[in-house]
């Protein structure tokens, strides 16, 4: 059954859970947040070790979870051979961190980019999954901009929608409080104070000018996207701060980015950070009283489909 339209006054919001396939209890944690909570969609970081079977299973036992792609290129190893995107990965055969990642980003191959980018779209439609749309791990691929125009490729040959590129951090739409160490304006401004040559040598890749560009760029390719992506929630999950958000939703489809999961030994041996965290945020986004509330404040929760209507 279509979506119904959208009309700009409404206010409809995408929950989305990144990191699907990551570990057994992220996995089952994006489950269980959006079959007892407010989440409506999610994105599976098909790269990581044992993803696929995951997001096989999930697919097989809730075929109407709609699920898009994570592109990563900051954890875990690359889908195809290191040796065919030598420019990726460290010495090890495995991306480079977030830390890291700032100090190679102007030696990156463009080339070897679209090819594991692609490669990692086949690998997660190899499980079965209908990509439902493209999201971003760290909006690393955003926030060095020239590498979103590989995304905007991506999307147009599979005929999805993408993430809103420009977060809530940037526009102002919404700030959650203390929010600002955890947004892609707080890491834009860490990366400069820690690597102040290369930086000055990016910066005009890596202004908030540059990525409100990419949002224009979207457009003018048909590429549909959200019209908000609020950024903020991630490490200030609470049922406040979501009820703090609702209050201040714009007219039109925003996109909440979500991390609830099960803490579980594989997320605690990748010791990359974000892990009671994440029980945190499946306890919000499972509260009764959300649903509730976004009823109440004619919000209207929906997945990527609606972006079908609305464009």
């Amino acid at each position: 059954m279509p979506a119904a339209p959208v009309r700009q006054a409404q206010r409809v919001l995408i929950v989305n859970a990144d990191d699907l396939g990551l570990t057994d209890g992220v996995t089952e944690g994006i489950v269980q947040a959006w079959r007892d909570g407010v989440v409506t969609s999610t994105s599976a970081m098909i790269n990581m070790e044992g993803a696929p079977e995951r997001v096989a299973a999930v697919r097989r036992a809730h075929p109407e979870l709609p699920i898009g792609l994570h592109v990563n290129i900051t954890a875990g190893r690359p889908v195809l051979p290191s040796e065919r995107v030598p420019t990726l990965v460290d010495r090890n055969g495995r991306f480079y961190s977030l830390d890291a990642i700032p100090r190679h980003l102007l030696y990156m191959s463009l080339e070897e980019l679209r090819a594991e980018l692609r490669a990692q779209a086949e690998r997660l439609a190899a499980t079965g999954v209908r990509i439902t749309h493209i999201d971003y791990h760290h909006h690393m691929v955003v926030l060095y901009t020239p590498f979103f125009r590989v995304v905007r490729e991506l999307a147009k040959e599979l005929g999805v929608p993408v993430r809103q590129p420009v977060p809530a951090s940037v526009t102002g739409v919404i700030r959650f409080p203390s929010a600002m160490k955890n947004s892609a304006v707080g890491q834009m401004m860490g990366f400069a104070l820690r690597h102040p040559i290369l930086a000055a040598r990016m910066v005009r890749h890596m202004t908030p000018a540059a990525v409100r560009r990419q949002a224009e760029l979207l457009k003018l390719d048909g590429v549909p996207a959200p019209d908000w992506f609020i950024d903020g929630f991630y490490g200030n999950a609470t049922v406040e701060n979501f009820l703090f958000m609702l209050e201040r939703l714009p007219g039109g489809i925003s996109e909440l980015v979500v991390h609830p999961g099960r803490v579980d030994e594989d997320l605690r041996r990748l010791g990359a950070g974000y892990i009671e965290e994440r029980e945190t945020e499946l306890a919000v986004l499972t509260d009764p009283r959300l649903r509730e509330v976004c009823a109440a404040a004619g919000v209207r929760l929906a997945g990527y489909e609606v972006l079908r209507s609305a464009h």
